[in-house]
């Protein structure tokens, strides 16, 4: 959904590993959607940038030099980006240490309460070292979201690009796709109430299971009317009536829906498997780390990120599902599970579960 970020603000902090040189990219899909960038490098990010710092230099985005730059020229901002954010960055934010501009931002925008999204990228060791664990925990009680990272070998590298916009996107906006949105009626509050229960104790129990967190994640099913999907942003384990919506139909990629509530985020993908695969008759798409990133189960991994909320990312997955029963892990992004109805989807995601950790 072109310009679906116009007016938004969004203060980039690149702090110094290599991966800062992907910034730009991120910076270009925010800009051409509509936002105004303002980016604000530490000294070691500047450094390891070098001769490549020409590359910020794009249309709406503004590079803040520092304390110097005039305080009421810089607007208020919808969300800071710490991107990549090194073991020194981290624990400085988490220790409330404000010795520098980018890190005085940050400390101002979590103690207002702002949206403060962190995209981890250090060595190995570091990453493991104790007082990681613990700032990564005290930074998401204040409120923090953590873009989690790419672990190979010896070192901890920031999440794919496409990630970490992925993520922005999520937080300011929810859904990116066209909809049209339909009243919901008696006949919707019926179809609702006749699925409710079978939704609502699947949430409980992916949440139990660890196969879930809060709003991460969606439950779906093809049901005569439509398919019936969980909203964007419900919280999957303690699911609402209010928050299951009606896919009737998809013309020309845009979404026409029922209900109260946007349905999910991951609608295009979801809906573009159904349509591949016409024996579905239930998806659920978890987040649990302890199966995305096992080593184990990268067989069933697709071989590159898999974006959220857009049209055309199909074919990175039928593949797999056809292959491993209706399972796919989506790269760095999550787990797709197939089955004949929602509880058959959760027993088979169960299974893969045992199967990560051995038991």
């Amino acid at each position: 959904m072109e310009g679906c970020l116009k007016d938004k603000v969004i203060y980039i902090i690149g702090t110094g590993a290599r991966k800062v040189s992907q910034i730009p990219r991120a910076i270009r899909e925010f800009t051409s959607d509509g936002a105004r960038v303002y980016t604000m490098l530490s000294e070691m990010g500047k450094r390891v940038s070098g001769s490549s710092l020409s590359d910020f230099e794009i249309k709406d985005n503004t590079i803040v030099a520092g304390y110097s730059y005039k305080e009421e020229d810089l607007p208020l901002e919808d969300i800071v980006l710490v991107a990549p954010c090194t073991f020194n960055t981290l624990n400085k934010m988490a220790s409330g240490i404000a010795d520098s501009y980018p890190l005085t931002i940050v400390a101002t925008a979590i103690g207002a309460k702002r949206k403060v999204m962190i995209a981890p990228a250090m060595q190995n060791n570091l990453w493991y070292h104790p007082i990681t664990s613990e700032s990564l925990k005290r930074l998401e009680q204040w409120g923090c979201k953590i873009i989690w990272p790419v672990i190979v070998f010896d070192n901890v590298t920031m999440a794919p690009i496409e990630k970490v916009s992925d993520s922005v996107y999520h937080e300011l906006i929810g859904v990116r796709f066209d909809a049209c949105q339909l009243p919901a009626d008696k006949d919707f509050d019926r179809l609702v109430s006749e699925y409710y229960t079978e939704f609502r104790r699947t949430g409980e129990e992916l949440l139990e299971n660890g196969l879930t967190k809060g709003s991460a994640g969606c439950m779906s099913m093809r049901i005569n009317k439509g398919i019936l999907v969980t909203s964007s942003r419900s919280q999957v384990g303690s699911l609402s009536k209010d928050e299951i919506s009606l896919i009737k139909k998809v013309e020309n990629k845009k979404i026409i829906w029922q209900g109260r509530k946007q349905p999910s985020s991951e609608t295009p993908i979801l809906t573009e498997l159904y349509n591949r695969f016409m024996g579905i008759k239930a998806l659920i798409h978890s987040h649990c780390l302890r199966i995305t990133y096992d080593d184990k189960m990268q067989r069933y991994c697709t071989q590159d990120y898999v974006r959220y909320g857009v049209f055309g990312e199909v074919e990175k997955a039928s593949a797999i599902m056809e292959q491993n029963d209706g399972f796919v892990i989506l790269r760095y992004h999550g787990e797709v599970m197939s089955g004949m109805n929602l509880r058959d989807s959760l027993s088979k995601l169960r299974r893969r579960l045992e199967e990560a950790h051995g038991r």
